[in-house]
């Protein structure tokens, strides 16, 4: 994602689709959806690594994935995206940028939604492209546990990108709440959940620290660019 810094571009990722008005609501669940679509994949790959880009620019589209919101310190914006993954294997994810119509009715992050609305190129996307003018649709409401900076409703990809904020613009989320995935890393330390050499982070906890290697899921507090009073729990 290029403004935030070249190594965000390392992974690549997607995104997914459906459309309509940001009003129905068919059910509720307390899990973040698994949407899992292997055209989204190799489209992301023809758009931001290929030129299909400029052959979709202009015209509608409809994704169908789950709800995240990234909070962009670089660009003090916050960015909200359409994701979901490859397959079962979880590590290869895909992931379109939206510009809501009205972001005040979106639904919590975690949501399952339908997007309706036109591919753009833009410099102010933090690819160059991203979805404009897009009509939200609920699907399926999120009602599990929820924090200001929720990366248990990323992709892997997008928790690289709030991480790399984290770690680089700390002063701008000193305070806030977060809920994370990845893996024990060292004593104190958790790293990308699947992708050696990605990120890295500190972090305290009163919790008996599984095995490096474990996945994990942490909650707690940011602090001077790590995440501290965590609770840490095994990932299923």
């Amino acid at each position: 994602m290029k403004k935030l810094m070249p190594l965000v571009l390392l992974l690549v990722i997607l995104c997914a689709g459906c459309g309509g008005q940001p009003s129905r609501q068919d059910g509720a669940t307390d899990t973040v959806p698994e949407i899992m679509n292997q055209d989204e994949y190799v489209l992301y790959q023809n758009v931001f690594h290929g030129d299909y880009g400029q052959q979709l620019t202009g015209k509608d589209v409809v994704k169908r994935g789950v709800l995240a919101a990234v909070q962009d310190a670089f660009n003090a914006r916050t960015r909200y995206y359409v994701w979901g993954y490859m397959d079962a294997t979880r590590c290869c994810d895909w992931q379109w940028e939206l510009v809501p119509m009205d972001p005040a009715t979106l639904p919590p992050v975690g949501s399952l939604v339908n997007v309706r609305g036109t591919f753009a190129a833009s410099d102010d996307a933090l690819d160059g492209y991203w979805i404009e003018s897009a009509a939200v649709e609920t699907e399926s409401i999120y009602t599990g546990p929820t924090a200001e900076l929720d990366m248990c409703a990323m992709s892997c990809t997008l928790e690289r990108v709030q991480m790399l904020n984290i770690l680089y613009r700390s002063e701008y989320f000193e305070g806030k709440d977060f809920a994370a995935y990845g893996r024990i890393a060292g004593p104190g330390t958790l790293e990308n959940p699947y992708y050696d050499g990605s990120w890295q982070i500190e972090f305290s906890s009163d919790d008996v620290s599984p095995a490096i290697g474990t996945q994990v899921v942490l909650r707690g507090t940011v602090a001077g660019g790590t995440l501290t009073g965590c609770s840490v729990t095994a990932a299923g």
